[in-house]
C-alpha cells in the first residue's frame, strides 16, 4: 500500500543520509562504541495488540487513549478495550486532545480534522500538511513535516486557530519528526529520523534551535518523543526497536526498553499516562500493538503539566 512504500523509500534515504553526515559529529554528537545503560529495570506489558500498523497516541484523561492507524483511529480505555472511532481516513497522524476535541492529522491528503468525542462528529479543518501534532498552553498547534509521505521537509509550521493563519517553517529544523513541550512552556523538543539528534527549539525565536543530544548508533530512526515534568524525554528509536532516556541538559543517554518490533514494524509514538495510581509510558508501533512500559519505583514520570 501507498504508505508502506513512502516509508521504506524513507528509510533508504535515512541510510544514505546518517552515511553522509558522520564525518560531520562534532564531539557533543559523537557516539560511543560501547553499548548504552540500561535504565533500570523497566516491565514491558502488552495493552492492545491486533491492530493496524499504529503511528500515534494521546491520553484520553480517563486512563485510555486514542490511536492512529493505517485507516482508522481507535480509542482503548482503561480497561484495554478496543473500539473504533473512525475508519477509511487517509493515514491519520498526529493526535491531540483539548477537552472534547479530538484534533488529528491526515498524512496523505495533508489535512487537519476535529473531532468531537462526545458527538462522534469530524470535520475537516483545513490543509496542514503534517507528521507530528503538539498543541501549546495558548492554543496554538505545530506540526512536522519530515517528508515520509512524498513531500519535502517543512521543519516545524505553527497554525493559528483564531485566525486560521499557517506559517510553514516556523522552524526550520530539518527532518523534524515528534514534538514535546518542556516543563517550563519556554521551549519545544524534536527529533531527527535520520541523523538521530535530539533538537530543542525556543518558543520565543525558534530558529534558533540547538542540538542536545543523539541517540546512539548507526541508525536508532527516532520517531517520537515525550517529557517528564522532572525534564527528561523519553524517544522512541523506531529502526532500532527501542525506547531510550535522553537528559537534554546533558546528552546523556541510557535503554529504557529494547526488542520492541525493531526495523519497519518498530516504536512510532511514545506519551506518558496513568496506570493505577502511578505513571507508565505508553508506546505504539508499527506491528499493531500498544505498550506500556512501567518504571522501577525510584524514577519520576510524572508529565509535563498542561
Amino acid at each position: 500500500m501507498k504508505t508502506l512504500s513512502n516509508r521504506t523509500r524513507t528509510l533508504l534515504v535515512a541510510i544514505a543520509i546518517a552515511v553522509g553526515t558522520t564525518t560531520a559529529a562534532t564531539p557533543a554528537q559523537a557516539t560511543s562504541s560501547l553499548a548504552p545503560a540500561e535504565c533500570g529495570d523497566w516491565q514491558v506489558e502488552t495493552v492492545a495488540q491486533g491492530l493496524e500498523q499504529l503511528e500515534n497516541l494521546e491520553p484520553d484523561g480517563e486512563g485510555g487513549f486514542y490511536l492512529s492507524g493505517d485507516t482508522k483511529v481507535y480509542h482503548v480505555d482503561a480497561a484495554g478495550q478496543v473500539r473504533t472511532v473512525l475508519d477509511g481516513m487517509f493515514a491519520p497522524g498526529g493526535l491531540q486532545l483539548d477537552g472534547s476535541s479530538l484534533y488529528f492529522l491526515t498524512r496523505q491528503d495533508g489535512m487537519l480534522h476535529q473531532l468531537d468525542t462526545t458527538t462522534g462528529k469530524s470535520e475537516e479543518l483545513g490543509s496542514f500538511p503534517g507528521n507530528g501534532l503538539l498543541r501549546l498552553p495558548d492554543g496554538d498547534l505545530l506540526t512536522t513535516w519530515v517528508g515520509t509521505e512524498g513531500f519535502s521537509s517543512k521543519g516545524i509550521s505553527r497554525y493559528f486557530p483564531e485566525s486560521g493563519d499557517f506559517t510553514e517553517n516556523w522552524a526550520t529544523v530539518p527532518r523534524s519528526e515528534g514534538l514535546a513541550l518542556s516543563p517550563d512552556h519556554r521551549a519545544v523538543y524534536t527529533d531527527d529520523l535520520f541523523t538521530g539528534q535530539i533538537v530543542r527549539v525556543p518558543l520565543d525565536s525558534p530558529n534558533e534551535w540547538t542540538v542536545v543530544g543523539r541517540l546512539p548508533g548507526f541508525l536508532p530512526g527516532p520517531d517520537d518523543l515525550t517529557m517528564s515534568q522532572e525534564g527528561m524525554l523519553y524517544v522512541t528509536a523506531h529502526i532500532e526497536g527501542a525506547v531510550y532516556r535522553v537528559d537534554p541538559n546533558t546528552g546523556a543517554t541510557c535503554i529504557v526498553a529494547s526488542g520492541l518490533s525493531g526495523g519497519w514494524t518498530g516504536p512510532s509514538s511514545v506519551r506518558i499516562g496513568p496506570n493505577g495510581d502511578d505513571w507508565a509510558l505508553y508506546v505504539t508501533a508499527f506491528d499493531g500493538t500498544l505498550r506500556r512500559l512501567v518504571p522501577p519505583a525510584d524514577v519520576d514520570l510524572a508529565p509535563v503539566e498542561g
